[in-house]
């Protein structure tokens, strides 16, 4: 998970905030939604992609970003939402890069899968992962103050993450399925309350960006759109035959040549003039929400072929 809200998520380096508050959220979200597909349906892309978008549904009442924008106040609203921060957050950047491709690898590195009801070789080829690299590289440039810092942050939190990996591997962990990981329903049930208890907690911290009327009303009508989907993504799964794949095999390879990418396109992308950065923020941003737009009728269009 790449987190433009806090450099170190996994650290106490420069503030506690990653490590107490944005590392938890991701985590309980993660758990919460991942026992949800695989309790109630199966993991194809769109009961995924649903559930990484109300996942991205917290930037609303536990960080305000939905209503506030990144920018007070939004560029482009509607009903006092911010369009393009719903269209990045909520359609492209939860559902693939906080819940899609964290399940991938933990799928891949931190259990034992002979098959997989996605067809992982398509994502995990060295050409998509090295795309998905760079495109994760250039969220991450945006809010990096200078190259070094870019180059510390990626380094650091690499290697953070590929020592959770080996330990996690050497210690036996992969012997179990990826469904064994999940939480079981007691164990959901407080995960579950913990996820809400944070909401509430983080929604007084940013209760002063919260709207009128209006726009409670637009994002609880958005929240109702997509858990609706969800649910109908959910029982379509359940009837859809599952294709015998096999489970592309964990690679410390193609994990580290994805980590250069990463960390090499935010540090380069950093190094712009001061002038084009604001261009490149803008156009980057642009594209990932008509990216979200496209994600979200491809998931569409499956769930209803599926049918």
């Amino acid at each position: 998970v790449i987190s433009g809200s806090t450099p170190f998520p996994f650290l106490p380096i420069m503030g506690a905030w990653g490590i107490l508050v944005v590392t938890p959220l991701y985590t309980l979200h993660i758990l919460v939604f991942a026992y949800l597909v695989y309790r109630f349906g199966r993991p194809h892309f769109h009961t995924l992609f649903l559930a990484g978008a109300i996942f991205g549904m917290y930037e609303a009442y536990a960080t305000g970003v939905l209503w506030a924008g990144w920018s007070e106040p939004p560029p482009i609203a509607l009903f006092e939402v911010g369009v393009i921060e719903t269209l990045v957050l909520v359609l492209f950047w939860h559902p693939v890069f906080a819940f899609t491709i964290p399940i991938f690898l933990a799928k891949s590195a931190l259990s034992h899968e002979d098959t997989s009801a996605i067809n992982l070789q398509r994502f995990t080829t060295r050409r998509t992962l090295v795309w998905l690299a760079v495109v994760a590289g250039v969220f991450q440039s945006i809010n990096m103050p200078s190259p070094v810092m870019a180059l510390a942050i990626g380094v650091v939190n690499i290697g953070v993450l590929a020592l959770f990996i080996f330990v996690c591997r050497k210690s036996g962990l992969s012997r179990f399925t990826f469904q064994q990981l999940l939480p079981n329903k007691r164990q959901f049930r407080w995960i579950l309350g913990l996820m809400l208890l944070q909401y509430f907690f983080l929604g007084i911290l940013s209760a002063n960006k919260y709207p009128s009327m209006i726009g409670h009303i637009a994002v609880l009508a958005l929240y109702l759109v997509l858990a609706l989907l969800f649910v109908k993504s959910l029982k379509v799964s359940r009837l859809s035959k599952l294709p015998n794949i096999a489970l592309t095999t964990f690679n410390w390879g193609s994990f580290f040549l994805t980590a250069m990418v990463f960390v090499g396109t935010s540090v380069i992308l950093t190094t712009a003039p001061g002038g084009a950065k604001p261009v490149v923020a803008i156009a980057v941003l642009l594209s990932y929400a008509l990216l979200g737009v496209v994600l979200f009728m491809i998931a569409l269009i499956q769930m209803i072929r599926q049918r």
